[in-house]
């Protein structure tokens, strides 16, 4: 017996939880996270049965604007991964793989403290994004072997975090000579 197959979702469907999604996006950062599902639905112009039809938990809601805020990082995951020097496709990941603007790092620092389960998900998007370039750059011996994915996402971070691009420039440049294996 084989199953039936899968319809694809009415365009009304998609629509709602596209507005869901936006709405949600915009509320929190103005608002904050803890910002009722009841608000968020009403935001986003539908009822609470539709909310909860899309997203089960505000947890589903939280994890899938996670997974949207991660595209651009994403991206440049992709092509670093098509870069054959490794340390090259390492350090493209560093000083580019945080592609959210302030606002949006905001958000996703924000999402990731409303549950263990979002910090958790926040934390294996980074080091899903991270972990094969530094692994590579490591294997090749141009990434120090004490240094974890979870340890350069904390430091790509604070690169990120200064307050103008010269300042990141120099951060990234500083941190990535420290991260580098020094030749035996």
């Amino acid at each position: 017996m084989t199953a039936a197959p899968q319809r694809a979702p009415r365009k009304d469907q998609v629509r709602n939880r596209r507005r869901l999604l936006d709405a949600a996006r915009r509320a929190f950062a103005e608002q904050g996270p803890d910002l009722s599902i009841e608000a968020v639905a009403r935001a986003a112009g539908v009822g609470a049965t539709t909310f909860y039809r899309h997203f089960p938990t505000k947890d589903d809601l939280v994890g899938q604007l996670l997974e949207d805020l991660a595209g651009d990082a994403r991206q440049v995951a992709e092509e670093a991964a098509a870069v054959p020097d490794d340390w090259e496709a390492f350090r493209a990941v560093f000083i580019r793989g945080c592609a959210l603007d302030d606002e949006g790092l905001r958000l996703f620092d924000a999402l990731c403290k409303t549950s263990a389960h979002a910090a958790g998900q926040g934390q294996a998007i980074a080091t899903s994004l991270i972990a094969p370039v530094a692994d590579r750059a490591r294997s090749g011996g141009r990434l120090r072997q004490d240094v974890t994915a979870e340890d350069v996402a904390a430091l790509m971070r604070m690169a990120g975090s200064a307050s103008t691009p010269r300042q990141r420039e120099i951060a990234h440049e500083v941190m990535l000579a420290g991260l580098r294996a020094t030749a035996a």
